[in-house]
């Protein structure tokens, strides 16, 4: 049997995204009041709402009250690795796959991202970790992954990619021939000490709303989680190489 090479993603798979995006909202609060006093809390939440209804998905964040935006994203960046937390079980998921395939980290994610793989022992059990950041190129953009799977001399016809955004995963892996996993996981994650209740509240409202970008018909297996990935690979190893469009996959 050909042997499978795993390209992971990282935010939305092995840690929450939100508790960044938190931690940034409450600092640009706080920079913005402190510039106004005057500037209510209301004011800032319709101001939120309209730049989360505006952004799309996976665009760089500091772009809400500029310059304060860019100065409450770098304090997040300083503070990363307090910050995550990891997907329940996702660590030791992926340590198990590791001793089966080949795996890498393929990512868009800032520098800071390196030491918290490495305080959750990931780094370790890992070929190689191409970041957005360090690489110069950015997911949607296939050239990221393209980049990881040359160093690592990977075939794209045995290389799944694992994330949780079909237009940044899929999309891509699709375009360089390899097979794509998106997992969607579960809306357990807590909002950083310090986050304002509004805020949290209104972020949980519009996470809710915003309905995640397709990026067109693809291919791919759908999952409830990483650790279900090594029994579909095993399925699969007897069935075509790429699943039916959104196969659900149940554990």
């Amino acid at each position: 049997m050909t042997r499978r090479t795993l390209a992971v993603d990282v935010g939305g798979v092995l840690y929450y995204d939100e508790p960044f995006d938190l931690a940034w909202l409450q600092g640009v609060w706080e920079l913005t009041h402190a510039d106004d006093p005057t500037f209510t809390m209301d004011a800032f939440l319709q101001a939120m709402r309209d730049f989360y209804q505006r952004r799309a998905p996976g665009s760089p964040p500091p772009s809400l009250f500029p310059p304060n935006g860019t100065k409450s994203w770098q304090g997040v960046r300083e503070r990363w690795t307090s910050l995550v937390q990891p997907v329940p079980g996702a660590v030791d998921a992926l340590s198990h796959l590791a001793e089966e395939y080949e795996v890498c980290i393929v990512a868009n994610q800032p520098p800071e991202c390196l030491a918290a793989l490495h305080a959750l022992g990931i780094e370790q059990q890992v070929q190689l970790v191409a970041l957005d950041s360090l690489v110069g190129y950015a997911k949607p953009d296939p050239r990221l992954f393209k980049w990881a799977m040359d160093r690592l001399s990977w075939k794209s016809e045995h290389t799944v990619v694992v994330g949780d955004r079909p237009d940044h995963d899929a999309a891509p892996a699709l375009a360089l021939g390899c097979s794509a996993a998106i997992v969607h996981v579960d809306s357990g994650w807590s909002a950083p000490a310090g986050v304002a209740p509004e805020i949290v509240t209104a972020y949980r409202e519009l996470k809710i709303q915003r309905v995640p970008t397709t990026g067109g018909s693809t291919e791919h297996w759908a999952i409830a989680a990483i650790g279900d990935l090594a029994d579909v690979l095993r399925s699969s190893s007897h069935q075509e190489r790429s699943p039916h469009p959104l196969q659900e996959v149940r554990p």
